[in-house]
């Protein structure tokens, strides 16, 4: 979800005094590609307060079978504009660790922005100044990194419904972007994120009934490799028995043919105390990993991702958005749940 990129953001500053300790930049990174990558938001034991475990954690994902790990996080990590150092640690550890890297560069969180930039404050998609950096950024990140998966914001079907005209210029800044990616790194594969309960209307527990296909119809196909979706059905039904057979098929319908990389998804296991509308148990996240074997059946889907690895810790930096918290397959102390086993053993 957007109000997730908080704890992403809280990550990139966490994590830059260990993106020192990674090797040299490389050209690109020599893994190939399974069919379906099956990663994991950075989320070692501890996090979001603590991030001491993060090589633990990518030396966990890195052990396991076609996984991957993904960096969401704000495009401008100082205000000079420089690579977000953790995206840059992330993809130099993949030939270390084996994991597929998946980055994710995102421009709002709920209803902040993080467009203005020091030498102009105006905070939307009419600040030349903020679209260069984020454009340089991009140019030397694909030229040094090669990436082999890389998202233009995240959710941002929301703008499009809060902004539609800026959201708009949003998608020509991208439009641009993509050529000059794919100019010096053709086999990155570009595309933009949605979140796929709002966009479909199908989020009833959080009043989203009106479809927002619009946001992606404003993409021009021919600069999209893969559409992102974020998908938490549990925003819509109580329990995964209750997903209609049909929930992907608006999707088939809009997105023309093109890959899918599922960039978050997951079940909550628990519901720490709060009084929720879904069954949060651990029983109905196996459930949830064995409904998505068969919802997903017919889609081209190339990335699944799991929202995170271990379950956040409880505090302050995880206050509004406490339901996410149990979206995890692995319990604070980092035991694995009941779903870990089910998840590994998925084929989507």
């Amino acid at each position: 979800m957007g109000r997730m990129q908080r704890v992403a953001i809280k990550a990139c500053i966490a994590i830059t005094l260990l993106a020192a300790c990674t090797p040299a930049p490389i050209d690109t990174v020599q893994i190939p590609l399974p069919a379906v990558v099956k990663g994991y938001g950075i989320s070692p034991v501890g996090f979001p307060q603590d991030y001491s475990k993060f090589q633990n954690f990518l030396a966990d994902v890195g052990s396991l079978s076609n996984s991957g790990v993904m960096f969401n996080g704000s495009w401008q990590e100082s205000e000079a504009g420089e690579i977000p150092a953790t995206a840059i640690a992330v993809i130099e550890q993949a030939e270390v660790y084996g994991y597929t890297p998946i980055i994710v560069f995102g421009w709002r969180s709920e209803e902040d922005l993080h467009i203005r930039v020091p030498s102009n404050p105006t905070n939307d998609w009419t600040n030349a100044e903020a679209k260069q950096l984020f454009m340089d950024m991009l140019v030397e990140f694909a030229a040094n990194y090669h990436p082999p998966f890389l998202f233009l914001g995240n959710e941002s079907d929301a703008y499009f419904i809060s902004n539609p005209d800026d959201y708009a210029r949003w998608v020509s800044f991208y439009n641009e972007a993509y050529d000059v990616i794919k100019s010096v790194s053709p086999e990155t594969r570009v595309g933009p994120i949605f979140q796929y309960e709002r966009i479909s209307g199908q989020g009833s527990f959080s009043q989203w009934s009106t479809p927002a296909w619009g946001a992606l119809e404003a993409h021009d196909l021919d600069r999209v490799d893969i559409f992102g979706f974020t998908l938490y059905p549990w925003l819509s039904v109580s329990t995964p028995e209750e997903i209609p057979a049909d929930y992907f098929v608006p999707l088939t319908q809009h997105a023309a043919g093109k890959p899918i990389a599922v960039t978050e998804t997951g079940w909550p296991a628990d519901a720490f105390g709060q009084s929720v509308a879904w069954d949060a148990t651990p029983d109905a996240q196996v459930r949830f990993v064995h409904a998505l074997e068969s919802l997903l059946l017919g889609l081209d889907v190339r990335v699944l991702n799991w929202l995170h690895y271990n379950q956040m810790t409880p505090g302050p930096e995880t206050a509004g958005f406490a339901e996410f918290i149990g979206v995890s397959l692995r319990d604070e102390q980092g035991n694995p749940r009941p779903a870990y086993n089910a998840w590994l053993d998925l084929q989507p």
